[in-house]
C-alpha cells in the first residue's frame, strides 16, 4: 500500500501536462521519455511511502499460569484470549506467551487462529514475567504496530522485569496490563526451618524456624518429625520477622525430616504456613541389606563380624526413596527378584550409585540377575556384568506366540508422549530380539477377533520382525481373552520346536469373554504348550483373578504391574525364563563336587580377601563380563564366567556376585574358611574411603534461589592451581531426575560460590567432587512450598511491578481488554520511495540524452518503419562499390586533344536503374531530422 506526505502536489500534474503538451513535444519516443521523467518528479515531490507492515495491530497477550493464579483468573485468562481473537478486525493479529517458573510461545501472531487449550508444557512453581516480556518482544515484528498485554497478578520472583519492559520501549512496543489481584494484606507465613547439617545420635541440638507476618496475631505452632508430631507450641506474632528456638535428640542415624505448621484463623494465604528442611544423623559409614525376609542371615552376621554397620529390610517392603537412602554408604541386593522394586526404585536405586556415590552389590540365585528379572531393567546399566542370551550357550529352542491386548484402554497415553500400546509393543520387541534363528515366534493382536500381525515363522530376521510389531495401534473395543488364546494355540501346533510357549497381555480391569478357557488350557497341556500372562493393573481389578487362574492352569507365570513403563522388561523377563535358564546347576554326572572357581591376581583391586583356593558352588547366575569391568573369581566351567566381577560406574561403585551366597545353592561358599573375609572385603570396597578434609560446603536458599558456598583449604598443596570442585545437584523425585552442576566463581582466594534455582518442591540433595574418585556428600536443602506464596517482604506488589512496566514503555491498565485495538502506539512501518523514483528518473534522463545524441530513436522507428514495407528487387549491380560523390552542376567539358594520353582503365556506364547519387550534405540534414524524430 503506498501513502504520500503531500497528496495535495499531485494536482499540479495537470497544468504541467498542458504546457508539456503545448510547448514540450520532440519527436516521438523523446517525448513519451520526457513525459515519464515529468511524472516521476511530480511522484517524487508528493512524497511516496510503502506501508511494510500492512493494515491492523499485532496484540501480544502474555498468560500467567503460574500457580499463585486461581482457577477463576485461570478461566478468565481464557475468556479474555477467546474475546480478543473473536474482535480482531481486518489485518490485527493476535499471540500468545505463557510463562510459570519459564516462558513458552505458544503461538506466533496470527490473523486467523483460535485458541482451544495450551500445549506447551510448564513449570507453575514460578512466575518468570522477564522471560516472558523478553519473549513477547522477541517476536514482536518492528514493521508492525505492536502492543503486549500482560494478564497476571504480577508477582514475579524471577529476575527483574523492569529490563525486559526497557527492551520493550527501545522496541516502542508498550505494555498494558489487566490485573489479577490476590489478597496477602495479613499473611503469616512459616519462612524456613533452620537445623544443622547433620548431627551425631544421641546429640543434642537446636534448630530455628522462621515466621513472616503481616499483622500481630496468634496461633499454634506445631513440629514434626519424619511425620510424626514432636512439639506443639502457642506463639505471638509480631509484624516482621518471627525466630522461634526448638531443641530435639535422636537416638538412631538416618535422615530425618522436620515440618513446622502453623494453624491459625483468618490466614488468606493458608499454603505456605507449612516449612521443612532435612537434617542428617550421621554414625559412620552405614550399609543397608535387603533380601527376601527381612532376616540377618549369613551374609547380615558376617558383615557384623567384621565390624561393618549393617541394616538389614525386606526389600518389597523398604519404602525406598532419596531420604531413606539417604544414611548409607552401600546397598547390597540379596536374592531378590526385580519385581520387588519395580521400575521406580530400580531407578532411584541407580542415581543413588551414578550421582550420589552409593556403592550397590548383586548376590546370586535363582531370583536374581536375569533369571529374576534384571534384564533390560534400570540396574542392567550399572552391573559389570552383562545378562544376554548368547546364542552358543542356547540349549533348548523355542516356538513363542504373544498375544497383545489392542483394545480401546490400551490408547491411554503414559510418560514420555507414549502409550501402553507402545510399550507393549517396545516388550514384544525385545522379546523378538532375544530369540535366535532356531526359535520361531508369531504375533496375534487381539481386540473382539485376533489380527495375526505375524504368523509363526522363524527368526530368521528379527529386526525386520520387530519393526512389523512396533506399528501394531490400539483399535478401541475391549479384549476377547478365549478368542485370543484359540489364535495363539493354533499358531504353536505348527511348531516343530519341542518347547513352545504362550505370553498373553492383557488389561486386568477390561479382559472379556474368558469362553470355556478352562477346557481349552486342559488341552494346551496335552500339547505342551505353556502359557503365562502380563497382567496390566493390579491384584484388585475386576479380571485379574481371571489372569491368575490362566496362568495356573497354563503352568506358566503371573505377573501384574500398574506401571506400563515397566511392560519391555517384564516381557523379557519372561521370554528369557523360558528360553534360556540362566542359572547354571551342578551337573551330578559329571560336577558331582560342585562347580569350581578360581580367584584372579585383579580381585586384590578391591582388597585382600586371602590366598586359599576358592570352592566349588552349587549352581550361579551365567553373565558375562563388560568391557570395563574387572573380574575377581572366575568359573572353572565350560563358560568361564564370572562368580565376581567390579567396576566404579559414575561417582559411584558396583560389585556383582553371580553365586548364592546363603542358601540351596551355595556349596562350600558358606563353609569356606574365608567366606568372612570375601564378603567384607567386597562390602569395605562399596563403603569407600573417607570424605576429604580440606572441602567444607554449605548451601543456603534465598528465595526460590539456593546458594552454595565452597571453603577449600587455605594451606591446599594445589593453591593458586585450577582446581575448581564439581558439584551435582540431585533434584527431589519419586522417580530419577536429571541432575545438573552449577557453575562456580570465585568470590575470595579460598571461596567459590554458585546460585541455582529450585525448580520443584522437595529436597535437593548435592555432592562435591574434587577429583575422579574423591567426593563429599554436600547438605540437603528443601524448598518446602510453592515460590509462589513464599512471602514478599520489602518488594514491590504484583500492581506495583505491572503498573512500573506500563509506565517504562507508554501503556496502561486495560479494564476492558477490547479497547486495545482501537489505539495502535505507532504507525506501520513505511519506507519512503523517493529515492528509487529519483534514481528512475536519472536513468530516464540518461537513456533520453544518449537517444538524442546517437540517433538511436530515428533508426529504431526507420528500422520499424521499413520491416513493414513490401520487399523491392535488388537492382543489378555491376561496378565496384564506389564511395558516394557530391553532387555538382553539368559543365562542358572539352573534347581532348588527339594527343592525350588515353585512360587505361575502361569506364563502364552506370546502370540504367541505379539510384542517383547523394549528397552528404542532405545525409546529415536527414540524420538531423531523424534526431528531432
Amino acid at each position: 500500500m503506498i501513502e504520500f506526505y503531500f497528496p495535495e502536489l499531485l494536482l499540479i500534474a495537470f497544468p504541467l501536462a498542458f504546457v508539456f503538451w503545448r510547448y514540450g513535444r520532440y519527436g516521438k519516443a523523446t517525448s513519451v521519455i520526457r513525459g515519464f521523467i515529468a511524472a516521476l518528479l511530480i511522484l517524487a515531490v508528493a512524497g511516496p511511502l510503502y506501508n511494510l507492515g500492512g493494515e491492523g495491530l499485532d496484540v501480544i497477550v502474555v498468560a500467567d499460569r503460574s500457580r499463585s493464579m486461581s482457577p477463576e483468573s485461570q478461566r478468565s485468562v481464557v475468556e479474555l484470549l477467546n474475546n480478543l481473537e473473536r474482535n480482531r478486525s481486518q489485518g490485527d493479529r493476535v499471540a500468545l506467551i505463557t510463562f510459570g517458573s519459564t516462558a513458552q510461545i505458544e503461538r506466533v501472531p496470527s490473523a486467523n487462529a483460535l485458541f482451544k487449550e495450551y500445549s506447551k508444557p510448564l513449570n507453575i512453581d514460578g512466575s518468570d514475567l522477564n522471560a516472558a516480556v523478553q519473549s513477547a518482544v522477541n517476536i514482536s515484528d518492528d514493521k508492525r504496530p505492536t502492543r503486549i498485554l500482560v494478564l497476571s497478578d504480577g508477582e514475579a520472583n524471577g529476575l527483574d522485569p523492569s529490563s525486559a519492559a526497557r527492551l520493550a520501549r527501545e522496541a516502542n512496543v508498550p505494555i498494558d496490563y489487566r490485573l489479577y489481584d490476590r489478597l496477602r494484606v495479613g499473611d503469616i507465613a512459616v519462612e524456613s526451618v533452620n537445623l544443622p547439617e547433620k548431627v551425631s545420635p544421641r546429640e543434642p541440638f537446636q534448630f530455628s524456624v522462621f515466621v513472616q507476618a503481616d499483622q500481630i496475631a496468634d496461633g499454634t505452632l506445631v513440629i514434626k518429625r519424619n511425620g510424626q508430631v514432636i512439639a506443639t507450641a502457642e506463639r505471638s506474632f509480631d509484624l516482621g520477622r518471627n525466630r522461634f528456638l526448638f531443641r530435639d535428640i535422636v537416638d538412631a542415624p538416618g535422615f530425618l525430616n522436620y515440618e513446622a505448621e502453623l494453624v491459625l484463623d483468618g490466614d488468606p494465604i493458608i499454603e505456605n504456613n507449612r516449612g521443612e528442611g532435612g537434617l542428617r544423623v550421621d554414625a559412620g559409614p552405614r550399609l543397608l541389606v535387603l533380601n527376601s525376609d527381612g532376616q540377618a542371615g549369613n551374609l547380615v552376621q558376617a558383615l557384623r563380624a567384621g565390624r561393618i554397620d549393617v541394616d538389614v529390610a525386606n526389600a518389597q517392603e523398604f519404602s525406598l526413596s532419596q531420604d531413606t537412602l539417604d544414611p548409607y554408604r552401600a546397598v547390597i541386593l540379596e536374592n531378590v527378584p526385580a519385581r520387588d522394586f519395580g521400575r521406580k526404585k530400580m531407578e532411584l536405586l541407580a542415581q543413588y550409585v551414578e550421582d550420589l556415590g552409593g556403592g550397590m552389590l548383586i548376590t546370586g540365585g535363582q531370583r536374581s540377575f536375569g533369571v529374576g528379572g534384571y534384564f533390560n531393567s534400570p540396574l542392567d546399566e550399572i552391573l559389570p556384568v552383562s545378562m544376554e542370551m548368547r546364542e552358543e550357550h542356547r540349549k533348548n529352542r523355542l516356538a513363542l506366540a504373544i498375544a497383545l491386548d489392542r483394545s480401546g484402554s490400551m490408547m491411554a497415553p503414559v510418560s514420555g508422549g507414549k502409550t501402553k500400546m507402545d510399550l507393549a509393543n517396545l516388550g514384544t520387541a525385545e522379546c523378538i530380539r532375544l530369540l535366535s534363528p532356531g526359535d520361531s515366534v508369531a504375533v496375534i493382536a487381539v481386540d473382539s477377533t485376533p489380527h495375526r500381525i505375524v504368523p509363526l515363522k522363524n527368526v530368521d530376521n528379527p529386526e525386520a520382525i520387530a519393526n512389523q510389531v512396533l506399528g501394531i495401534e490400539s483399535m478401541g473395543g475391549g479384549i476377547f481373552v478365549y478368542e485370543a488364546l484359540v489364535a495363539a494355540g493354533d499358531e504353536l501346533v505348527k511348531a516343530e520346536q519341542s518347547t513352545k510357549h504362550i505370553i498373553l497381555f492383557s488389561d486386568a480391569a477390561d479382559s472379556e469373554e474368558p469362553g470355556s478357557y478352562k477346557s481349552l488350557l486342559k488341552s494346551f497341556e496335552g500339547a505342551g504348550i505353556t502359557v503365562s500372562v502380563i497382567g496390566l493393573g493390579q491384584t484388585s481389578d475386576p479380571d485379574a483373578k481371571l489372569l491368575e487362574d490362566i496362568a495356573k492352569l497354563g503352568s506358566g507365570n503371573i505377573m501384574f504391574t500398574n506401571d506400563a513403563a515397566e511392560l519391555p522388561r517384564l516381557f523379557t523377563e519372561e521370554t528369557m525364563s523360558v528360553a534360556r535358564s540362566s542359572f547354571i546347576e551342578k551337573d551330578p554326572a559329571t560336577q558331582p563336587a560342585g562347580i569350581g572357581g578360581q580367584q584372579l591376581t585383579d580381585s586384590r583391586l578391591i582388597g585382600d580377601w586371602g590366598s586359599s583356593p576358592f570352592p566349588n558352588v552349587d549352581g550361579y547366575n551365567l553373565s558375562y563380563l563388560k568391557p570395563d569391568a574387572t573380574m575377581g573369581v572366575v568359573s572353572q566351567d565350560e563358560y568361564a564366567a564370572p562368580f565376581s566381577a567390579f567396576w566404579y560406574r559414575g561417582v559411584g561403585r558396583v560389585a556383582a556376585i553371580t553365586v548364592e551366597v546363603d542358601g540351596q545353592f551355595s556349596g562350600g561358599l558358606s563353609s569356606w574358611e574365608e567366606y568372612p573375609d570375601f564378603l567384607i572385603t567386597h562390602a569395605r570396597w562399596l563403603l569407600g574411603g573417607e570424605s576429604p578434609e580440606d572441602v567444607f560446603v554449605t548451601v543456603d536458599r534465598d528465595g526460590q534461589d539456593a546458594v552454595a558456598t565452597i571453603e577449600l583449604d587455605p594451606n591446599r598443596p594445589n593453591r593458586g592451581g585450577n582446581e575448581i570442585p564439581e558439584m551435582i545437584v540431585v533434584p527431589p523425585g519419586d522417580e530419577r531426575t536429571e541432575t545438573f552442576t552449577p557453575e562456580f566463581t570465585w568470590v575470595g582466594p579460598d571461596t567459590l560460590q554458585a546460585r541455582f534455582r529450585m525448580e520443584t518442591m522437595g529436597t535437593y540433595r548435592t555432592l562435591v567432587k574434587t577429583s575422579s574418585r574423591e567426593f563429599q556428600r554436600g547438605p540437603a536443602l528443601s524448598l518446602p512450598y510453592s515460590p509462589e506464596f513464599a512471602p514478599r517482604p520489602g518488594l514491590p506488589s504484583g500492581k506495583e511491578v505491572l503498573a512500573e512496566l506500563a509506565t517504562l514503555t507508554g501503556g496502561e491498565q486495560r479494564t476492558e481488554v477490547l479497547s486495545i485495538f482501537d489505539n495502535p502506539p505507532r504507525s506501520p512501518k513505511k519506507v519512503s520511495l523517493v529515492p528509487h523514483l529519483l534514481i528512475l528518473t536519472i536513468v530516464l534522463i540518461i537513456v533520453e540524452i544518449a537517444g538524442r545524441r546517437l540517433a538511436l530513436w530515428g533508426d529504431l522507428f526507420q528500422r520499424s518503419a521499413a520491416a513493414t514495407e513490401e520487399p523491392v528487387a535488388a537492382p543489378k549491380y555491376r561496378g565496384p562499390k564506389s564511395r558516394p560523390q557530391p553532387t555538382a552542376k553539368k559543365k562542358t567539358v572539352p573534347e581532348k586533344s588527339a594527343s592525350a594520353k588515353p585512360s587505361s582503365k575502361p569506364v563502364e556506364a552506370p546502370p540504367k536503374d541505379a539510384k542517383p547519387k547523394v549528397d552528404i550534405f542532405a545525409q546529415a540534414k536527414e540524420r538531423a531530422r531523424r534526431r528531432r524524430d
